[in-house]
């Protein structure tokens, strides 16, 4: 496992400020915020029993989390968010599409037997130069594992290196982006329309990657940015697309309430502490 387990202290602080900002949602959604929000992705990393690692959730909760989405019929697929983004379909409110990272083995081991038993329809956005690769303790997955992915969900790109955009010149970004989607097309046979920003934070896009991206012919950019997507999303702000992140070591009532909007305001976090999220070997995320 790529282990990326914290000190006891600062798993409890996180957990506790996370518990904090969904139990007093409802109070800052009384302000008058986010009344339009309607749609909300949801981010995962890898799968598996890490302690006290806030990128991997167990394949138990993972379970009981996409069968609670199926039961509600809550799943949507970036073809639909795409189309609602275009203005050309309505979704019902409290939608969500359920997007994975980095392209690690567990999603292949725990997350797409899942996703395959309750129908759905995830996006995986995989670090490209590092399939068929297994320098990290995890192992990440192959080309014939990522066809098979394939087969079942959506497959878009997370970049060529896993380097951040916002800290890179603009020829080494049209690598990143470029490489990432031919390689894909190519061996995928299917166009890559999504991508997800590396890392995410402030730092990691920009204007500039924005239209870096629209320049290399997609169409949509998701960061780390907590919040919901709206109807009235510009063209622009397609590449700037907001995500919530699913952690581990969180009950069935967190992810309700997440899915609702409860972390929606996170993004007053994502807006103030982003600095501090800038460590040089800061985790995939």
């Amino acid at each position: 496992m790529n282990s990326t387990s914290i000190s006891p202290l600062r798993w409890h602080l996180k957990k506790l400020a996370r518990r904090l900002m969904i139990l007093s949602s409802p109070f800052l959604r009384g302000l008058g915020h986010d009344r339009q929000s309607q749609i909300r992705v949801l981010t995962y990393h890898r799968f598996g029993y890490q302690p006290r690692d806030p990128f991997c959730v167990t394949p138990k909760d993972f379970e009981a989390q996409m069968a609670w989405l199926a039961r509600h019929k809550r799943a949507v697929s970036l073809e639909q968010i795409e189309r609602f983004l275009r203005g050309e379909i309505d979704l019902p409110s409290g939608s969500v599409l359920v997007t994975i990272d980095d392209g690690y083995q567990s999603v292949y081991d725990f997350a797409l037997p899942i996703l395959k038993k309750y129908k759905i329809p995830a996006v995986v956005f995989v670090t490209v130069s590092a399939i068929d690769h297994h320098e990290d303790a995890e192992p990440h997955l192959t080309w014939n594992q990522v066809r098979e992915l394939a087969s079942h969900v959506t497959v878009a790109s997370h970049g060529w290196t896993h380097r951040s955009l916002g800290k890179i010149s603009v020829e080494e970004m049209q690598v990143e982006v470029m490489r990432s989607r031919k390689m894909l097309e190519q061996k995928l046979g299917t166009p890559v329309t999504a991508f997800a920003y590396p890392f995410g934070t402030l730092a990691d896009f920009s204007a500039t990657t924005a239209t870096v991206l629209q320049n290399s012919q997609y169409q949509y950019a998701f960061t780390s940015q907590h919040g919901a997507i709206t109807e009235r999303e510009s063209p622009l702000n397609r590449f700037y697309l907001p995500r919530i992140k699913v952690e581990g070591g969180e009950g069935m009532w967190m992810f309700r309430l997440l899915v609702g909007g409860g972390l929606d305001h996170w993004r007053l976090i994502d807006q103030t502490l982003w600095k501090f999220q800038q460590s040089p070997d800061r985790p995939a995320v």
